[in-house]
């Protein structure tokens, strides 16, 4: 069952571009999502477009509202036709994709609405804010720089972020300048401010921790797979090892077959963090184990040596519509091959001249986590937490 939660209020919700053949990709991932999604193109006729907009409102109900999302020429309509106060009536978000032309960053929108604007790298016109008496604005063409960090968000009076080397069309999967990774980065901050507009969010940590129950402390994952999207191609991956697969079925087989049965039974997880948002949850597990048995999915092909592990795992699930649509899992693989004594650290290669020992390390790694670096602690709870590993029970 989907965790959506969009059943009482209206989510209307427009998408617009000066074509009318528009990419249908989008315009389902909001529909999965629980959106009353609408196109509308933007055919230059302004009075008549502005006559479809407003048409958005109708039938709403005193506490229902609407949302916009706009590309290209479109977008940069509605950017400038939204920031008038008098236009917002019952809108509650507005997003952009590579508008050809953005308001003034200094200016502000009304605070009843949530505004995101993305650029691509580009060069676009900015209508300048109008000063002194002839209240004449004016349009200068600008290149659009990076942002801020490692996200590039720009230094907007409203929201606005810069994807650097990515052309514009990055977000429409039927264009020659598609680029899937700008396109999900863009969609998480687009769902962010929907949800926030609407005022919906969804329990994406209840369908999570359905679907974790059964992989971790089951035999079983045929209730867990029905949280699996159907409306697209679900995928997981361990990254070090390559190993996972893709499909519904492909999926069912890999667990029965690489992970379940490759679980030993002195496997202990504790969740060391948790950050959920709009379409993600990331976890930050504490694994340990002996590894007692044949583990396809971090060890394949190796027999068991006996041999205590214990790593941190991280794991980022991706959802669509309440269901998961990918997970990616990463650990320190040379930290697993030491412990199991793979790889010793004290083996240095010729080559490697002017160092003693490999900049690997095995447990003390996970250890230094799980205690938040509290040394005096360290060998009463590394104790304590060796003792559990040889019981037999999953908590």
């Amino acid at each position: 069952m989907s965790s959506l939660s969009f059943a009482d209020k209206a989510c209307r919700l427009c998408i617009t571009a000066s074509t009318v053949d528009f990419d249908n990709e989008l315009i389902r991932w909001c529909e999965l999502e629980g959106f009353d999604t609408t196109f509308i193109p933007y055919n230059y006729d302004d009075r008549h477009y502005i006559h479809e907009l407003n048409a958005l409102k109708q039938e709403l109900r005193v506490t229902e509202s609407y949302a916009v999302i706009g590309f290209g020429d479109a977008a940069a309509f509605c950017l400038e036709h939204f920031l008038k106060v008098t236009n917002t009536s019952k809108l509650c978000a507005l997003i952009a994709y590579y508008p050809s032309r953005i308001p003034d960053p200094e200016c502000s929108y009304a605070s009843s609405m949530r505004v995101l604007v993305h650029l691509a790298d580009q060069t676009v016109q900015v209508l300048s804010a109008s000063h002194g008496t002839d209240h004449k604005r004016h349009i200068v063409k600008r290149r659009v720089g990076a942002g801020q960090g490692t996200g590039d968000r720009l230094d907007f009076a409203y929201t606005a972020y810069s994807y650097p080397g990515i052309s514009p069309g990055f977000a429409e999967s039927d264009l020659d300048n598609y680029d899937p990774v700008a396109t999900e980065i863009a969609w998480t901050r687009t769902l962010s401010v929907l949800q926030s507009g609407f005022q919906k969010h969804l329990d994406l940590e209840k369908t999570w921790e359905g679907i974790e129950q059964e992989k971790y402390f089951s035999s079983d994952m045929s209730t867990a797979m029905t949280n699996y999207t159907t409306e697209e191609t679900p995928t997981v991956t361990y990254i070090p090892t390559l190993k996972g697969a893709s499909g519904i079925q492909a999926l069912h087989q890999f667990y029965k077959t690489s992970f379940l049965q490759g679980r030993p039974p002195s496997m202990r997880l504790r969740l060391l963090s948790r950050t959920i948002g709009a379409d993600r949850v990331v976890d930050e597990l504490y694994v340990a184990f002996k590894h007692t048995q044949e583990m396809p999915w971090i060890l394949p092909g190796l027999e068991p040596t006996d041999r205590q592990v214990e790593i941190v795992l991280v794991s980022i699930v991706t959802l669509r519509g309440g269901k998961l649509y990918s997970e990616h899992i990463y650990w320190d693989q040379a930290s697993v091959l030491v412990q199991v004594g793979l790889i010793d650290r004290n083996s240095v290669p010729e080559q490697a001249k002017g160092i003693t020992a490999l900049p690997i390390i095995g447990r003390e790694a996970a250890k230094k986590i799980l205690l938040h670096d509290k040394e005096e602690n360290i060998e009463r709870k590394t104790a304590s937490m060796a003792a559990q590993v040889d019981g037999s029970d999953i908590h």
